[in-house]
Order: structure tokens, then sequence, then C-alpha cells
């Protein structure tokens, strides 16, 4: 038991040790030009352990979009979001503040903003790299707040009738907005002061409670 604990934890360190590497190279080189070469070397690893555990560029292109910005384990936004059952309005306006400083603290800093420029500079070439961007950030994030929307409707919030996935985007979508017009938009980021954020969470509570 204690070799497989012990094995568990040197896979997790390697993958650590891979993400690192390759991340240094995607906002470097971009993901068209970086090699899979550069990525094992980068990482300070052999080829073959870089396949062992991915086995192509755009595997690992998606696991660093993902471990560096919305698994980010500052902020792990999903682990948050996936635990939450609020019981009352004020649970859940307590719950969806903290998502949003959670989400904004996680994605708008450089180097994260970095990795969604790198995206988008080579999605010309790769649309599946705006796929990646779509699935990993706004579409799991939408997902995971409309089920929690539909927890709290359970266990009793006063929450209106209707399609939670929609109301979800009424939440992500402003959020978002400040990634793109004061994150992307800027050389340097502006992330927005709790006062905003409570504000778009005021109105977002007020549009969706009976």
């Amino acid at each position: 038991m204690e070799e497989t604990l012990e094995e568990g934890a040197r896979s997790r360190a390697k993958r650590e040790q891979i993400l690192e590497g390759a991340r240094h190279v995607f906002l470097r080189e971009g993901f068209a030009a970086a090699s899979t070469d550069t990525l094992a070397r980068e990482a300070g690893v052999s080829k073959r352990t870089l396949y062992a555990y991915y086995p192509g560029k755009e595997e690992l292109f998606v696991d660093v979009v993902r471990r560096f910005t919305i698994e980010h384990p500052r902020t792990r936004v999903l682990d948050f979001i996936q635990g939450a059952r609020p019981r009352t309005s004020e649970e859940l306006h307590g719950t969806i503040l903290m998502l949003a400083q959670k989400v904004i603290d996680s994605i708008m800093r450089s180097k994260e903003l970095a990795i969604l420029r790198a995206i988008i500079a080579d999605s010309h070439r790769f649309p599946q790299l705006t796929e990646t961007l779509r699935s990993t950030i706004p579409e799991r994030a939408t997902l995971e707040v409309s089920l929690m929307l539909e927890r709290a409707r359970a266990n009793g919030v006063a929450i209106q009738q209707g399609d939670t996935k929609i109301m979800s985007r009424m939440l992500i979508g402003p959020i978002l907005s400040y990634v793109l017009f004061d994150g992307l938009l800027r050389p340097e980021p502006q992330p927005p002061d709790i006062e905003k954020l409570k504000e778009i969470v005021n109105m977002f509570m007020k549009a969706i409670l009976v």
C-alpha cells in the first residue's frame, strides 16, 4: 500500500513537471510551433515519458489550459462549485459571490491570460483550440453553476422556473466580459474589485429569485 501511494505521488509530481515545462513552451512558441522534442526537453523528461502521460500535443495543451486557469490549485473553481448545496437565498448569494471571485482570480493574471492569447493566436490554423477554450472554461463553469442552481432549487431556494443553463449564462457572461475587456484587451490585467462583483451577483439574484 505504501509503495502504491508513493508511486501515485511520483506520478503526480511528474505530471506537474511536464505541465509546467509545457506551459513555458506554449507561451514562448505557441501551439503550432511547439514540438514534442521541445516539450520533453523543457520538462526534463524523455519523449517516451511524455507520451506515457500525454498521447498527443493537443491533450497536453488541454491539460495546461485547465491546470493553469479554472482548475488552478489556488482556486479549484470546479471543486468548490461541485460541492456547493445552498439551502437559503443567503447561502446561494454567498456561494455565487465566492465563485465570481474564484473565476476572476483563476484567469485574470498575466500568465493565465497569456495562455488564452496563445489559443487565440493559433486558432485560425487549429480551430480545435477555440473548442478547447470554450469547453474548458465557459462551458464547464456554466454547467456546474446550472447543476448548483438545481440543487439549491431542490433544497427549497425560491428560484424562478426555467432553464438553469440559461440562468447560468446570465452570471458567467458578465464575469467573463471582464476577462475580455479588462484582461485580454489590456497590456496589464485590471481585475474588477469586489464591489463590482457584488453588483453583478446582486443583479443576478434579483433576476433568478421568485
